[in-house]
């Protein structure tokens, strides 16, 4: 066992904000972490680290633990401390003074593996990540001998490396022992077996109040002589009526008595159903909605787009991907722009989603700005905007009091709710929780125009695309499928003898591992062991680079 928790409590002021009874780590457990914004995911990470206070309980720590934390503020001397070479150099790690977020990112996933401690707590590691970098951190989780609790929104990537799943639900902690697809699948099966329940509940209750309702009437109308009995006839009868009576109203109070016994179920919460057919005010005439041809685009001495070619195909999904800085940015600016190399079909309206939301009028609310560009009802608006999770207690704030990730919702719901008929989305989930994100997947599933998506999440890529385009060296290059089809096509060539780049990334973090290992040995390593299987390590290291 690494790690133990008993009774943890956490809130802020009055609020609770979870309650945990009992909680273990034990050696080799993947866990990702999960959660609503503002459930209490980071703040439980931190606890267990030993970073934060909890306001009650008992935590035993049993191993030493390492910590990448979600933002990197630290100075380079610092973060260069104790940082494998290997690692920095796997992690495409530079040595200038000012680095990117990407490479601060990096910096501290190095940084942390270098330590090869038993428990790694990683809190949302893939900021700032463009592909490359995720799937260079998904292989190094894949082949980390410790074990480590995994906060991220990146879907592909909890599903890939964790086994099982921690929830963060309404300040309660629930454990699944399975992989977050499995989990997502259970969730399904217990939000439908809750409706099951709930409609089970609600026609039981409504037969009870209708059985109800007509034996009180039955009872009311007992002490009623009947038309055709005489004054003296209902006299004598009048007893025997109000002791039947009694026996009715005896089996109303049992009645009563069981609808309050009934146990109450509440209705699940499902999002209301988006029943029309978005982006279709005005179809396209044509095949082509864009079409990009020999676009070059050079900075200085920087040759950003060379010769570029790119056909976004009528009513189609279109992802882009790529490394950052590569041009992805430059050339949607190019087509907004309408540049000599860009041809636009005329039927086209753009509606483009940038990551800095320049387009909201920040003192209006978010209803308003939702309803500025659109011709729907506010009925059809408001069901847009709690798909989203944008529900009443939000569509009445001004834009200015809301986060980064509720302003890229309110943006995405204008653009839907927008008549136009192309979208261009720069990174549509980079701000929003995974729980959004999939509520975003199934929006983009009903609306019909065509889409240009930029983007690192390979999650919306296998859900939303038809084609994927990579951006390399200025040059586009096209496969048309989605990510998961992509997958396969890379197994398929991996097996054709692709196979060294893994072996390259496990042996450079066992060598990371060893040489921290051998740099400050703990009470009981044998030097001489550890020396010996780092030799043995770095032989095979080069072996594979040859």
């Amino acid at each position: 066992m690494l790690l133990k928790v008993k009774n943890l409590k956490k809130g802020y002021g009055i609020q609770d904000l979870f309650c945990i009874d009992r909680l273990t780590i034990e050696e080799g457990d993947r866990i990702g972490l999960v959660g609503l914004n503002g459930a209490g995911k980071s703040t439980l990470l931190h606890i267990l680290y030993g970073s934060e206070h909890a306001d009650e309980g008992e935590i035993n720590r049993y191993c030493e633990i390492a910590m990448i934390e979600q933002c990197q503020e630290e100075t380079e001397d610092q973060q260069n401390q104790d940082v494998s070479p290997q690692l920095l150099s796997h992690m495409q790690i530079k040595g200038s003074a000012c680095k990117s977020g990407g490479e601060k990112t990096r910096q501290a996933i190095a940084a942390a593996l270098s330590q090869g401690s038993r428990l790694l707590f990683a809190d949302e590691p893939t900021t700032n990540l463009d592909v490359k970098g995720i799937e260079t951190l998904e292989k190094m989780l894949m082949g980390y001998r410790g074990a480590f609790v995994l906060i991220s929104h990146d879907r592909y990537l909890l599903d890939k490396v964790c086994t099982s799943i921690w929830e963060i639900e309404e300040g309660k902690l629930r454990v699944f022992p399975g992989r977050y697809s499995q989990w997502k699948e259970q969730k399904e099966r217990e939000r439908e077996f809750a409706m099951f329940e709930f409609e089970q509940y609600q026609q039981e209750r409504k037969r009870i109040t209708i059985a109800m309702n007509q034996v009180k009437n039955e009872a009311s109308q007992m002490l009623k002589p009947p038309k055709q009995m005489g004054h003296s006839e209902w006299m004598l009868y009048k007893g025997v009526a109000r002791e039947q009576q009694k026996n009715v109203q005896s089996r109303g109070k049992a009645m009563e008595k069981r609808l309050e016994k009934l146990e109450v179920k509440e209705k699940p919460k499902e999002l209301a159903p988006v029943v029309m057919r978005l982006g279709m005010d005005n179809p396209l005439s044509g095949k082509t909605a864009v079409r990009i041809q020999g676009l070059t685009v050079q900075y200085g001495n920087k040759l950003v787009l060379n010769e570029a070619d790119l056909t976004l195909k009528a009513n189609k999904c279109t992802v882009m991907m790529g490394e950052n800085g590569t041009g992805k940015s430059t050339l949607i600016k190019k087509i907004m722009e309408h540049h000599p190399s860009v041809y636009v079909n005329p039927d086209v309206k753009i509606g483009y989603f940038s990551q800095e939301h320049e387009t909201l009028d920040v003192n209006k609310t978010v209803l308003e700005n939702v309803r500025a560009d659109s011709n729907l009802k506010e009925h059809v608006i408001r069901c847009i905007l709690a798909n989203l999770y944008l529900t009443e207690q939000h569509i009445h704030k001004p834009v200015s009091v809301l986060s980064g990730g509720e302003r890229a919702k309110v943006m995405l719901a204008r653009l839907m709710a927008s008549d136009v008929n192309v979208l261009i989305l720069d990174e549509p989930t980079n701000h929003i929780d995974m729980y959004t994100a999939e509520a975003l997947e199934g929006l983009l599933d009903k609306w019909e125009g065509t889409m240009l998506i930029v983007t690192h999440d390979r999650s919306l890529a296998k859900n939303a695309a038809d084609r994927l385009v990579f951006l390399e060296d200025g040059k586009l290059e096209t496969f048309e499928g989605n990510w998961e089809a992509y997958e396969q096509e890379k197994e398929r060539a991996s097996k054709r003898g692709d196979v060294l780049q893994l072996d390259k990334t496990l042996l450079s973090m066992k060598m990371a591992e060893l040489s921290m290992r051998l740099s400050k040995p703990k009470k009981g390593d044998n030097v001489l062991k550890i020396k010996e299987e780092l030799d043995q390590v770095t032989e095979a290291y080069y072996q594979v680079n040859r």
